[in-house]
């Protein structure tokens, strides 16, 4: 009985403390673009940004492992530069905001790939069709500051072809591949 009780404090002190190692993280709306760009033939043709989006990030910077992203992002909120591109980027054929008003995307794992790049790895949801999607990280700032609570610059970029999701089946000025790339900070 003393050994199962002395296992029980054991796991529940394990468990607290790698609640304790991660900590919970938002976008800094102040200083965070969610852009995305187009490229033909290997020139950008097209790029803009979603001025709606939101994120949850539970950062384990000891164990990037069991670091979980989550990122929502309001379709009609998309800006390309003018409203015509705006309005055939959010309609019927492009991303049909008024049927999908919101993309998202959630990590399954996350790997470090360097001092301070990550490897993210999770679905993407458009148009209501989710596949897998690949995401890179760099952490632009001191990790030991933004362990002690400061921000945390970064950038994050992932692509994915248009075609899967039913985006612009039969748009020709653009190549299938969209990037999306954010850049920013991150707060407590």
């Amino acid at each position: 009985m003393m050994i199962r009780i002395r296992a029980f404090a054991f796991a529940a002190l394990l468990a607290a403390s790698q609640a304790q190692a991660q900590s919970t993280w938002t976008f800094d709306r102040g200083a965070t673009e969610v852009g995305f760009i187009g490229h033909r033939f290997g020139a950008v043709v097209t790029n803009g940004r979603f001025e709606r989006y939101d994120g949850n990030f539970a950062i384990d910077f000891d164990h990037p492992e069991r670091s979980r992203v989550r990122v929502t992002l309001e379709t009609a909120s998309i800006k390309a530069g003018s409203p015509l591109v705006d309005g055939f980027i959010a309609g019927e054929s492009m991303l049909d905001v008024a049927h999908y008003p919101v993309a998202s995307f959630v990590s399954e794992h996350v790997s470090r790939t360097g001092e301070n790049s990550l490897d993210i790895r999770g679905r993407l949801t458009i148009k209501g069709v989710t596949q897998p999607f690949d995401v890179r990280a760099t952490v632009d700032g001191d990790i030991e500051r933004a362990r002690r609570g400061e921000m945390l610059p970064f950038q994050a970029s992932g692509s994915f072809l248009r075609p899967v999701y039913g985006i612009g089946r039969d748009v020709n000025v653009v190549d299938d591949r969209m990037e999306i790339v954010i850049r920013g900070r991150l707060k407590r």
